[in-house]
């Protein structure tokens, strides 16, 4: 097993990111979160992976740290959830905010992830919980962030945001940033929509 991969980030765009290590240029699969915490092209990089083997093929899938892997592992577990889904899922919503809505039960924040159905939700929620409540020790939560995503306000700007074709990815992010000066649903979506204006 390829635990970890170390070397000089030479590309990175569209899912995946190409590390040069020692002269050979290896392409690792990678969810957006774990995408944004690299540094600039040029620069070393160590990312934990997880070697995916098929009979006709060897993908490779990277991870920002222990936590988002073992995520990333349980969602193989559960049916219908093969590793291209887990690593899309993991792009639309962080391993923390998915363990979050597992251990809550929160469907809404699972739904408008591309070919994520509610059977597959449904399915998530249900088969990991006790799975995902044993990796508490790895994950490094941050609660206000959750308690955020957990809010009915924050659910419905969310799906606002999305419906106007606003990237869900780039809907979590803004609204983490301005929910906490926002008193109403209302104000939440004006400040989203100036913030996505800069």
């Amino acid at each position: 097993m390829i635990s970890f991969v170390k070397g000089i980030l030479a590309d990175k765009g569209l899912g995946s990111i190409i590390i040069d290590n020692n002269g050979m240029g290896i392409e690792v699969f990678v969810s957006r979160f774990c995408e944004d915490t690299l540094g600039v092209i040029g620069e070393e990089v160590t990312i934990y992976t997880h070697l995916h083997v098929r009979e006709d093929e060897l993908t490779l899938f990277g991870f920002k740290d222990k936590f988002e892997r073992e995520v990333f592992l349980k969602l193989l577990l559960v049916n219908g959830v093969g590793p291209k889904m887990a690593i899309n899922i993991l792009s639309y919503v962080s391993a923390q905010d998915l363990s979050f809505a597992i251990a809550t039960q929160n469907a809404s924040m699972l739904k408008g992830i591309k070919g994520v159905g509610a059977k597959i939700r449904e399915r998530i929620l249900l088969e990991l919980k006790e799975k995902i409540d044993a990796l508490s020790h790895l994950a490094e939560v941050d609660m206000t962030a959750c308690e955020i995503n957990d809010s009915e306000t924050y659910a419905q700007a969310l799906n606002v945001l999305i419906d106007w074709g606003v990237p869900r990815s780039n809907a979590q992010d803004i609204l983490t940033k301005v929910y906490q000066t926002a008193d109403s649903m209302e104000e939440l979506i004006a400040k989203a929509f100036k913030e996505l204006g800069k």
